[in-house]
This record gives structure tokens, C-alpha cells and sequence, in this order.
């Protein structure tokens, strides 16, 4: 029997904002489960054609109306915390507990959905995007990640974001699907029908995947915009090295003064705090409620971005801090949509 969609949300505020979706008829029909991901099994999901894990405000299930998906079409989304790879953080990867993306990959492994679709902040490339196409592959999926930022679709921010496909190799070559195992079923974990499709879309296979190790890792370096391999460890050129660049550990206090100053005091941009313009961008601020940096079209990081007539404060709004946070978390669908109808073709 075919279920309705499942939502899996542990913030109740977001799993109210869910229901309230879902009563409006913007999003498919649905169970919201407020547990833990870590407490889902995949018995809990027989039957349903569409789950969303880490389901925020509804954005995939919005994105697959966009882009045409049937409410009774296979996929599973799951935008899974990006905090573990943010620059914003500490960027501790697989040492963070929020990583949470082998939850999502058992699930995965269990029940083998038909397509997959992910998302997290371009951060996760060079410190776990390996190890998730890896996991995807390792279960009979073929699997690309690609860099499709907000402004995309015409947004007015760029936000890039990773968009992780998987397509099952069974279904694309047009075997029969596999039900899902049986709970007590096969005690030693291994699934002959599973491993027969292994067999038959292994990676020498005309329907495999080519150079698999090679090729994930070429995929990385291009959407880095690198052109050299990217060694283990902590030396130069490591992984390791190469987050605590992006967090500026290590670096004299003078490097650090003078890559954060953009600009020339002074000349509109954001330097430090005590430059000789900052005073006059103080007041441009009281006067506007805007901060200039977003007029010269620059961020505190020094990144580009588009023009911004987004006022600094948002009074009068009810529960304004759980709908920024909520916002914030979110996906832009438009480009989900865009990315599905890809994977339709």
C-alpha cells in the first residue's frame, strides 16, 4: 500500500510549520515524524514513496511540485546539517556529533530508494563530499555532485550550495526492484538480491561506475576550482591544513588585519571596526537601517554579492527569531525543482 509522504523534523516549531504546509495543500500529503533521526529505522518507512529527512519548512517537498515529481514518484531528500562543514564553524567534519550524514546513509543502505537528492554548503567538498558519493556508490547508486548556486535562478544572493544526486543503477537498467528486507530477515546482513545487482553494475561493468576513486576525486577538485590532488593529513595541501586556512588558524595577527580590511579605510567598504570610515557607515546605518557593506556589494568576508535592500532589523514580526532560523536553514526549492527535472531525464 502506497503511503503518503513522511516529513522527519526534530525542531517542533518546524514540524508544526510542516502540518500547516501540508494542510494547505503547498506540499504532498503527509506524516511529520518529530524523532531524532538516529531513532528511525527503515521499517518505520515501508510503504512510503516520498520521505524528506532534516524536512525544514517544507523546501523539497515544494521543490518536487515545482519541478513536476508525482506525489506517488520515489525520492528521498535530505539536506543534512551543514554545520559540521560550515565556514561559520569550526569545520570538525566527521569529528563533529552533528554529523549526521551515516544515519541518512543507513537509511539509505536499508531501504534503497530510487533516487536521492542532498544539499549541503559547498564547505563539505573538500572535507567529506568524498566519503558520501563513496557510501551512495557502495549501495548501487550512481551518484554526481554539482554546485548550483541561488542567484541561479535569478535569486537575489548567491548561496552556493552541493546538490548531491543518486540514481539507483537496478532501477536506471530496468531490474525488477527489491523489496525492502524484512525485519529478522537475513541475520548475516547481506542481501543476495543486492548483491547480484552489485554483480551486475559493478564498477568494470558497461552500466558500473568508471574510476570510481579517480573520478569522485577529479569531481571534488573541479568544484573546488582546484587543479591539484588533495593529500591526507595535516601538512601543507592536506585537508586538515586546508580547513585551518578557511578559519585563519595559524595566520599572524597582521595577515589576518590586513585580509580582513578589503578596502581602503574610508572608501564605503568594511574594514575593521576602527578604520576611518567606519564612523560614517555607522550613520549611514542609523539613518537607513541598512549597513553600506551591502551597497558596495560586499560581505564581512570580502565575498561579492548582489545588491541588498534587506533592512538589518525585524521588529513587529511574531516569533521572528524561529522563522529567521528557519529561513536561514532552508533550501532555495527553485533550484531543487531545477535539479530534479535533471534527474527525471
Amino acid at each position: 500500500m502506497i503511503r503518503p509522504a513522511y516529513y522527519n523534523e526534530i525542531d517542533p516549531y518546524l514540524c508544526g510549520w510542516l502540518r500547516n504546509l501540508i494542510n494547505a495543500g503547498l506540499i504532498p500529503p503527509g506524516d511529520v515524524d518529530d524523532r531524532d533521526i538516529r531513532s528511525v529505522c527503515a521499517d518505520d518507512l515501508r510503504g512510503y514513496r516520498q520521505c524528506h529527512f532534516f524536512a525544514g519548512v517544507g523546501g523539497f517537498a515544494y521543490a518536487c511540485r515545482l519541478a513536476g515529481w508525482p506525489d506517488d514518484a520515489e525520492i528521498w531528500t535530505g539536506g543534512f546539517p551543514c554545520q559540521p562543514f560550515s565556514v561559520a564553524g569550526r569545520q570538525r567534519a566527521q569529528a563533529d556529533d552533528r554529523h549526521l550524514w551515516p544515519e541518512l546513509h543507513r537509511l539509505i543502505a536499508s531501504a534503497r530508494p530510487a533516487a536521492f537528492l542532498g544539499e549541503n554548503v559547498a564547505g563539505i567538498i573538500p572535507l567529506a563530499l568524498d566519503g558520501v558519493l563513496s557510501d551512495l556508490e557502495s549501495e548501487g547508486y550512481a551518484s554526481r555532485a554539482v554546485v548550483v548556486p541561488a542567484c541561479a535562478v535569478n535569486a537575489t544572493h548567491r548561496r552556493d550550495r552541493v546538490w548531491i544526486v543518486g540514481r539507483r543503477l537496478a532501477d536506471a537498467a530496468g531490474a525488477e526492484r527489491w523489496p525492502y528486507p524484512a525485519a529478522g530477515d537475513n541475520p548475516d546482513g547481506q542481501d543476495p538480491q543486492r548483491q547480484q545487482a552489485h554483480d551486475r553494475t559493478g564498477a568494470c561493468g558497461a552500466a558500473g561506475l568508471a574510476d570510481r576513486d579517480g573520478e569522485r576525486r577529479g569531481e571534488a577538485r573541479r568544484l573546488c576550482g582546484r587543479t591539484a590532488q588533495w593529500p591526507a593529513g595535516s601538512g601543507e595541501g592536506g585537508l586538515e591544513h586546508a580547513a585551518r586556512e578557511r578559519r585563519r588558524e595559524g595566520r599572524p595577527r597582521p595577515a589576518i588585519r590586513q585580509r580582513g580590511d578589503v578596502t581602503a579605510a574610508g572608501a564605503g567598504g568594511v574594514g575593521d571596526a576602527d578604520d576611518a570610515g567606519s564612523q560614517g557607515r555607522i550613520e549611514y546605518w542609523q539613518r537607513t537601517g541598512q549597513w553600506n557593506a551591502w551597497q558596495t556589494g560586499r560581505t564581512l568576508a570580502g565575498r561579492r554579492i548582489p545588491e541588498s535592500g534587506i533592512r538589518l532589523l525585524a521588529d513587529g514580526i511574531s516569533a521572528r527569531i524561529p522563522k529567521l532560523r528557519a529561513a536561514g536553514n532552508a533550501i532555495v526549492p527553485q533550484v531543487a525543482a531545477e535539479v530534479l527535472r535533471a534527474l527525471r531525464r
